[in-house]
């Protein structure tokens, strides 16, 4: 459904900084393997579904088209309110999606943390590529941001909200982040695989997020109330999330 480079094609569109991107894809085909071994460890140890290189860049694009919306709508970014520039915020979003899954490769349970653990001296390399001034700071916020990606844990900034919020929209068929047993039909199975396709638009002033859900069935909604309402819930930019869901002939609109 997805396809590597045209996902990172459009990365490089949103991120629109030439040395940002070039240090994001260098850096994604570096550590291929972290994500191809977590995928594998997710898929066979866990029997949950793709945890991969396609999550991660799906989770950056949808983080940074969640940034670029905040941002026209006037909001500050966390490391903008501390005096740092708008790239700070592209760093952080784009490698926080990056990384923010790789602890699965140690448990599943508080994978979260563990991904911190793996990714801390990965970020220390890349930050120092990236800024001399303030290098703690950027890879604080950076770790910030996975460690917060779970809804377990409330989020404190912007950026680490964009990709808790984008990891959440990851429910399409087949991509659900609801673990369910494959040999198993129940509400989880069903809900799984009822959602179609999901799309990350411009909202208005009260909202400016819109997140418009196709789904083939109603069950499709335990998916959407278990996994992308609750990150939305964890994050800083609850009540600015318009959901739109269309199941079948029916529309359905919520706030959260």
């Amino acid at each position: 459904m997805y396809a590597e480079k045209e996902l990172l094609d459009e990365i490089r569109e949103l991120l629109g900084d030439r040395e940002l991107y070039e240090l994001y894809e260098r850096t994604f085909r570096e550590y291929r393997y972290y994500f191809e071994t977590t995928n594998y460890i997710v898929l066979n140890v866990y029997g949950f579904n793709d945890h991969g290189p396609v999550h991660v860049l799906l989770t950056t694009r949808r983080a940074l088209e969640l940034l670029n919306i905040v941002k026209r709508f006037g909001m500050e970014t966390t490391a903008e309110k501390l005096g740092k520039p708008l790239r700070w915020s592209k760093f952080i979003v784009a490698f926080g999606a990056l990384f923010h899954d790789i602890g699965n490769m140690i448990h599943r349970i508080n994978h979260y943390e563990f991904s911190v653990f793996l990714a801390e001296p990965i970020i220390e390399r890349l930050v120092g590529e990236f800024e001399d001034r303030d290098p703690l700071l950027l890879k604080s916020l950076t770790l910030n941001a996975i460690y917060t990606h779970d809804e377990a844990v409330p989020c404190t900034t912007i950026e680490g909200s964009l990709v808790t919020i984008a990891d959440g929209c990851d429910m399409e068929a087949g991509r659900s982040r609801l673990a369910y047993k494959r040999d198993k039909v129940d509400i989880h199975a069903v809900s799984a695989l009822a959602i179609e396709r999901v799309e990350i638009r411009e909202g208005d002033e009260e909202q400016p997020i819109l997140i418009e859900i196709w789904m083939k069935h109603p069950a499709g909604i335990f998916q959407v109330d278990e996994i992308l309402t609750k990150k939305v819930r964890s994050s800083l930019l609850r009540g600015m999330v318009r959901l739109r869901i269309h199941a079948g002939e029916e529309v359905l609109e919520k706030v959260i």
